[in-house]
């Protein structure tokens, strides 16, 4: 019997065990669990939208325990606490439940990565993250009060990173399209950056496409300024005060405090656990690291980026190794193939790589494939074309911005 804990339903761990629940569907020597705090995934790199307004978390959630029901893995709605790589066990805790241990045969860490404040004063207290559903959620709930009051309101970005470049644009496409629903509302947008330019990782031919297009959708943009300190209403920088109603913490990454201390397992200086290129940390075979958790080495020396797509092909590459593995066959390498970085600014512009830019309603149907082949994964084409279907329609009932401001 193999019994697989997959842990975190994020993109890479939700495709897991959908893959792997698929893949040995009605074999009852084998098992799948997620083990995920969250009660719904909603597919992080449209998290800004959420933070907009703009995106339809009705259609596009996913219900992890009714998904479970569907496609035949158990669901349980709890977050690890602790490993014990010589029984093979995780510890499991939640707030409605006492601890439970888990046991594994295969063990798969999808945990993610979160925003890196740098221990900067002030930022966990006076600025809001975008690193799960509840909490752009909860930016989101922040930045509809602020329009329901009416008038000129001032938000800052930190980090002009694809997040925070992707969430200034849709911000500066809904305060220009707020003009149609309630006059003299607008918002100033502030996009603070302590690189040279924006998309810093990126090449520099697109960066300047990128800066070009944010400044002619009216945002500030700060470059070389790093931030000192947050505090309520302003981040303070080494050579200016800037004033905000609503304050977003998009600079770096790290991964979660607790993934260094897992029963010895190796991590680097941001918490991100050492894997071989099979996918397995370096001190334990039997413990699997996939997405932005993992510090996974290519053949040339560099590391697997921390991107989506890279998640998404671990998840892929890892399911169809596990049918090897199960077969006694030895597991291949994981070799990240790049598809170049999708930036889309408002929906109506949108870079692809250093050479590829788009524009109009082609963006569109670019972002939603990408977002569609996600879906299919873990629904079926079947589904995704009902979505899509009601996703139309919906949107021909609907504005743009679906802010309630009642």
């Amino acid at each position: 019997m193999s019994n697989f804990v997959v842990v975190g339903g994020g993109a890479a761990g939700l495709e897991m065990v959908t893959r792997l629940a698929s893949k040995f569907a009605g074999k009852a020597n084998h098992s799948v669990i997620l083990v995920e705090p969250s009660s719904h995934h909603l597919w992080k790199p449209r998290l800004h939208e959420i933070a907009a307004g703009t995106f339809d978390t009705e259609l596009d959630a996913v219900a992890f325990r009714l998904h479970s029901a569907c496609h035949g893995y158990q669901y349980v709605q709890g977050k690890m606490s602790g490993l014990n790589r010589a029984q093979k066990s995780i510890a499991v805790t939640s707030e409605s439940a006492p601890e439970q241990t888990l046991h594994y045969d295969y063990l798969v860490m999808a945990v993610g990565a979160i925003s890196n404040d740098f221990k900067t004063p002030g930022v966990s207290e006076h600025c809001l993250f975008l690193d799960s559903a509840s909490q752009v959620e909860k930016a989101w709930e922040k930045m509809k009060q602020l329009l329901a009051n009416g008038g000129s309101h001032r938000v800052s970005i930190v980090g002009a990173g694809a997040t925070g470049v992707e969430l200034a644009a849709e911000w500066a496409k809904v305060s220009h399209q707020l003009n149609r629903y309630q006059k003299g509302t607008a918002l100033s947008i502030t996009l603070i950056e302590a690189a040279d330019r924006v998309l810093p990782a990126s090449a520099q031919c697109m960066s300047e496409k990128v800066m070009k297009k944010l400044q002619k959708q009216g945002v500030n943009v700060r470059l070389n300024t790093r931030v000192q300190r947050a505090e309520t209403d302003r981040i303070v920088t080494e050579n200016e005060v800037i004033p905000a109603d609503l304050q977003i913490w998009a600079a770096g990454i790290r991964c979660p405090d607790w993934l260094a201390n897992l029963d010895g397992l190796e991590t680097n200086r941001i918490n991100q656990l050492k894997v071989l290129p099979t996918l397995q940390t370096t001190l334990d075979e039997n413990v699997f690291v996939i997405g932005d958790s993992a510090e996974c080495p290519q053949d040339d020396g560099t590391f697997v980026p921390p991107r989506a797509q890279a998640a998404n092909q671990a998840a892929g590459h890892l399911a169809k190794q596990f049918g090897r593995l199960v077969k006694g066959k030895a597991l291949k390498p994981f070799v990240f193939k790049d598809g170049g970085m999708v930036i889309a600014l408002g929906h109506d512009y949108a870079l692809m790589n250093d050479k590829v830019v788009l524009r109009g309603r082609y963006v569109r149907r670019l972002y939603d494939t990408i977002f569609r082949l996600h879906q299919q994964v873990i629904f079926g084409w079947f589904r995704v074309s009902a979505l899509v279907v009601l996703k139309r329609v919906k949107s021909l009932l609907n504005p743009y911005y679906k802010g309630s401001w009642s």
